[in-house]
């Protein structure tokens, strides 16, 4: 199945993601540069959003002295291929079928194996990563049920690789070890060990005394709430879907510019109209959120073109240019991201006060969101991009996914050979389906661990030119 790709690759104006001294040798130096009993592995992370138009693509180095040592990150680079709608509307049929059709779930797990294969051909060979220099691949794609979702580790057939699972199809095809997460952006809740189902957003943001809070502008909103480390209470954060990011913008975009466009991602379309706010009042009275998330397979769904369309229906029968249309929706999803904030803060933290948001994902690009939402946020809260830490907005995600592809490693290269017992299955961030490079990667693990459980990371480093930790921002 070809995918091509459209985008260069992305830069922004921050000194954070400046890598241009990266260079074709910075990915062969990973296992030089740790002790021999440490872990030290390169990391290629892809990842899809619910609606499956882009495949984000990044690359990161791991080290860690033992398991008693912080976790050390390096970002190396990061780009996304773009899925041509024919594979994605293909996807998605087969996904509609899938519960009256034996066959169509191994169909599903063919296309997107070669899918995500073929993006990692595109992004190594658009920045001369050499597949060598790559220990694991780690991939997630929020549209999948669970139901087609391997439910034991998998071992690519070279006879059918389709029969075992889509990240099957990606090990097979490139050799590479590959995870697949189950859950992108929290560990699997475990009641015995809170701190294993904290989101991972904490682990790159959280400071010892400053309340914070993360709000990731996808296809669809999540918003994370960041404790400090310090706080005396030890709950969970909690981490929510609360509704639309950019999926309403991006059909209406399709919509009014009859496909010639996409996305709006600086928001210059929707600046040169003006917002109904009647109709963004209208609207998200009648449509709470908060209390319906669905599952990420059904978003498109329920976020996304049925929505849109009414949304879009209602702003043409106003008589609203396209314009103004694409103003007004931006303004709904801004809107919406304000009181689902609001109304997260006064469940969870209603002492605190937050001192910093950090934005970030495609829709922390649109200038009419974040315009919106420093202006009705109060005044005292400063709000940041991902960037300040060493990590690029869009790539949010992808590092997720290589965070948890990462720790999915760990479990199951440290364990016997053989099915997950019934209690490691509830406390299992993901599956692996194993590459030709598999015994060299369990050997290494295991030296790492000394054959014992690795705990859950709790600490980060991200490491930088100033070689800082985000405690110390």
């Amino acid at each position: 199945m070809p995918i091509t790709t459209t985008l260069p690759t992305i830069t922004r104006n921050d000194s954070a993601t400046d890598d241009s001294a990266a260079n074709t040798a910075v990915y062969h130096t990973s296992r030089e540069q740790s002790p021999s009993d440490g872990l030290a592995l390169t990391i290629l992370a892809m990842c899809c959003g619910a609606s499956l138009s882009a495949i984000s693509c990044a690359i990161l180095r791991y080290q860690q002295d033992s398991p008693k040592e912080p976790l050390r990150m390096q970002f190396i680079k990061y780009d996304e291929v773009v899925v041509p709608h024919q594979v994605r509307s293909s996807i998605f049929n087969l996904l509609r079928t899938h519960p009256s059709h034996n066959h169509a779930e191994a169909v599903v797990h063919s296309v997107l194996g070669h899918m995500f294969s073929t993006a990692s051909k595109c992004f190594r060979g658009n920045h001369k990563i050499p597949l060598e220099s790559i220990d694991l691949i780690a991939s997630q794609a929020n549209s999948i049920p669970a139901s087609t979702i391997p439910s034991a580790p998998a071992t690519p057939s070279r006879t059918d690789p389709a029969l075992d699972s889509w990240t099957a199809v990606i090990a097979e095809e490139t050799g590479i070890t590959t995870t697949t997460c189950v859950v992108e952006t929290r560990r699997p809740v475990n009641t015995g060990n809170p701190s294993a189902g904290v989101p991972l957003d904490s682990l790159l943001l959280r400071h010892p005394t400053k309340f914070r809070a993360c709000l990731t502008i996808n296809d669809v909103l999540n918003i994370t709430i960041v404790p400090p480390s310090q706080s005396e209470n030890n709950m969970v954060p909690p981490s929510t879907i609360c509704g639309p990011g950019t999926m309403l913008i991006n059909y209406a975009m399709r919509y009014v510019t009859c496909n010639q466009l996409e996305h709006d991602h600086d928001g210059s379309y929707g600046a040169q109209g003006r917002v109904d706010s009647k109709i963004v009042d209208r609207f998200l009275s009648a449509h709470d959120y908060m209390g319906r998330v669905p599952p990420m397979e059904m978003a498109m769904v329920m976020f996304g073109q049925h929505e849109a369309q009414g949304l879009i229906d209602e702003c043409l029968f106003l008589g609203l240019s396209e314009h103004d249309t694409i103003a007004t929706i931006t303004r709904v999803t801004a809107e919406n991201m304000v009181r689902q904030y609001r109304r997260l803060m006064a469940a969870f933290c209603p002492a605190h006060t937050f001192d910093e948001i950090f934005i970030c994902g495609p829709g922390a690009r649109n200038t009419n969101i974040l315009d919106y939402l420093k202006e009705v946020l109060p005044e005292h809260i400063v709000t940041r991009p991902l960037d300040d830490v060493g990590i690029p907005g869009d790539a949010k995600d992808a590092v997720c996914c290589a965070q948890l592809g990462l720790e999915t490693l760990l479990l199951h290269a440290s364990l016997q050979d053989g099915p997950l017992f019934e209690d490691q299955r509830h406390t299992a961030p993901g599956r692996v389906a194993r590459g030709r490079n598999w015994a060299a990667l369990r050997e290494q693990v295991l030296r790492f661990c000394e054959g014992k459980k690795v705990p859950p990371v709790q600490r980060v480093v991200i490491e930088r030119e100033a070689n800082s930790e985000l405690g110390d921002q």
